[in-house]
């Protein structure tokens, strides 16, 4: 039977892969010598937005539970996330996605001093790290290799 502690760290683990989604297709199509998924080369981005809402969301709740004053620290991500989603070029969108996961870590482990769950700050540093990899790999290294 699975403790919280090994559920939580299972599915946060669990929850990296849709990250390299991209990578997957692109060494599908190189290998195989086909265009497949093609339209959609922005999937793990969209996921990355997904997560940081959704971890926007869950600080929200922390910060409103915990009566401070300044609510809208952990809506900024999202805000600039969906605002550089329609009004903004596709490599700004990447970077946001990229810097809000940063954001929403930086305010996690700054929720996290007050808590003694150290386990849980140091799986949240790994895993962001492991999720922005494959974005940062999206970003720079797979443009230069299509130039």
């Amino acid at each position: 039977m699975l403790t919280v502690k090994k559920k939580v760290i299972l599915l946060s683990c669990l929850g990296i892969i849709p990250f390299y989604s991209d990578i997957l297709i692109n060494l599908i199509n190189n290998f195989y010598n086909v265009k497949l998924f093609e339209q959609i080369n922005l999937v793990s981005y969209f996921y990355g937005a997904l997560i940081s809402s959704f971890l926007c969301g869950m600080q929200w709740i922390k910060f409103i539970d915990n009566k401070k004053k300044n609510l809208y620290i952990p809506m900024i991500p999202s805000i600039l996330l969906w605002i550089s989603f329609f009004f903004s070029d596709k490599i700004f969108f990447q970077l946001t996605v990229i810097i809000s996961l940063l954001w929403c870590l930086v305010v996690d482990i700054s929720i996290l001093n007050k808590v003694n769950k150290q386990w849980f700050k140091k799986m949240r540093i790994v895993i962001t790290l492991t999720a922005i990899l494959p974005l940062l790999y999206n970003l720079f290294i797979n443009k230069i290799n299509r130039i």
